[in-house]
């Protein structure tokens, strides 16, 4: 359900080009579900993640100028710019306030054991950081080499690739550091 909520404007884009073909009124599609998402966010008195705000205001402008000059293109730049950001963002919080990407990815859903190295934290981050920049230029390349049919799904499925190989990479790269339920169930029967 989480995911649902989390992900409906993109579930939106998704349903809106697969059946129209049309760049730009899936994008309007997924501007007016982050719009909502937003809205029902407000309205259920919910805090409004900064990244929604980011995604809707770029989202708007971007579709904003494809529509004003009839051309796709300031709608495929919208994954480039936000990998890129992110690739930012990564950087600088490493850097300013030492959060690594995958602590804030993981801050509730896993335990550690031990506390993972900071050299090892800041490899990875710097692979997540390459790999994103890596996508961003891909995107565009694809974008403008290949037709809109390719170049969407090559975004769809891609970016899931790339973040799902990221996130694969980083539990394997800090396995020996992770808590696993097994462990827990295993230690409270060997105490017994």
């Amino acid at each position: 359900m989480k995911f649902l909520k989390e992900n409906y404007p993109l579930v939106g884009f998704l349903v809106a080009y697969i059946v129209t073909k049309n760049l730009i009124l899936a994008a309007a599609v997924w501007s007016a579900g982050s719009l909502l998402q937003i809205l029902t966010s407000l309205v259920l008195k919910e805090p409004v993640k900064k990244s929604h705000l980011a995604y809707f205001v770029l989202g708007l402008a971007l579709l904003a100028m494809a529509y004003y000059f009839n051309d796709e293109s300031f709608i495929k730049w919208k994954t480039t710019v936000m990998v890129w950001a992110g690739a930012v963002v990564i950087l600088i919080r490493q850097l300013v306030s030492k959060k690594y990407v995958f602590m804030d990815l993981t801050q509730s859903s896993i335990e550690f054991k031990a506390e993972p190295p900071i050299k090892k934290l800041e490899s990875i981050n710097a692979i997540w950081i390459m790999t994103l920049a890596a996508f961003g230029a891909l995107n565009l390349y694809v974008a403008y080499n290949f037709s809109t049919d390719f170049w969407f799904y090559f975004k769809m499925i891609g970016l899931f690739l790339t973040l799902m190989g990221l996130m694969v990479a980083s539990f394997v790269s800090l396995a020996k550091y992770l808590k696993f339920d097994d462990e827990e169930t295993t230690s409270t029967e060997s105490d017994s």
